[in-house]
C-alpha cells in the first residue's frame, strides 16, 4: 500500500510531537553567552609564581526591562592522581538586562618557589630532577541562570564538560562553600 507523500511526512513528524522533552527549547528571553580566556598561565613577580586565569564574558539579552540573571563561574584546577579536576574557585554575580562584557579573574593559585641550585648541585647534573612546567589551572565553566534554571553554559573544553556531566553534585557543593565569591557586576564591566 502506497501512502501519499503528505501522509508519510506527517507520520514521520508525529513521534517528535509526542516527545516534547526531546526537543529542548530555550525561552525567548534567554541571553546569548560568549566566553574567552584573556589571560592564562604562570605569572612571576619577584620570587613568587602564581597560576592565573581571566575570562571575558560577553552577555547580550533582549528580555523585558528589569530581568535579572545569575552568572556562575566555576574555575578548575588539576586534581591529584585519581581526581582529574577540583573546583578551586567559584564566583557569582547578578546582571540586569545585560548587554555588556564582564571581566572575571580566578583567584591565583600560588605555586611553589623554584628551588635554587647550590654549587654542589650545579656540578652534578645527573642529580637534578627535571619536572615539566604543567599549569595547575584546568579550565572553567560559566553558566547563566534564570530563577534556578540554566539557560546557557560555556565550557573551556570537552573534558571539562564531561567532568561536570559526570559530577553534577559539585555545583551545589561549590555554591555552598564559604569561599564562594559574590561579585558586583558593575565592577566587572569591561570598558
Amino acid at each position: 500500500m502506497r501512502y501519499p507523500v503528505f501522509h508519510f511526512c506527517m507520520r514521520a513528524l508525529i513521534p517528535l510531537c509526542l516527545l516534547p522533552s526531546a526537543l529542548a527549547t530555550l525561552p525567548s528571553h534567554a541571553p546569548s553567552l560568549s566566553v574567552h580566556e584573556t589571560a592564562f598561565g604562570t605569572v612571576t613577580s619577584g620570587e613568587m609564581q602564581n597560576d592565573i586565569e581571566e575570562l571575558s564574558i560577553r552577555i547580550v539579552s533582549h528580555a523585558e526591562a528589569g530581568t535579572t540573571y545569575e552568572v556562575q563561574c566555576f574555575f578548575l584546577k588539576r586534581g591529584n592522581h585519581d581526581d582529574p579536576y577540583t573546583i578551586d574557585d567559584t564566583a557569582v554575580f547578578d546582571v540586569v538586562n545585560p548587554h555588556a562584557t564582564y571581566k572575571v579573574a580566578a583567584k591565583p593559585i600560588r605555586l611553589k618557589k623554584p628551588a635554587k641550585l647550590s654549587k654542589a648541585t650545579k656540578s652534578k647534573p645527573s642529580c637534578q630532577k627535571v619536572t615539566p612546567n604543567i599549569s595547575p589551572r584546568a579550565g572553567y565553566l560559566v553558566r547563566i541562570l534564570d530563577h534556578g534554571n540554566v539557560l546557557r553554559e560555556s565550557f573551556s573544553d570537552h573534558s571539562v564538560k564531561n567532568f561536570f556531566s559526570e559530577h553534577p553534585d559539585l555545583f551545589e557543593e561549590a555554591l555552598s562553600k564559604k569561599s564562594l565569591r559574590r561579585l558586583e557586576s558593575d565592577a566587572l564591566i569591561k570598558h
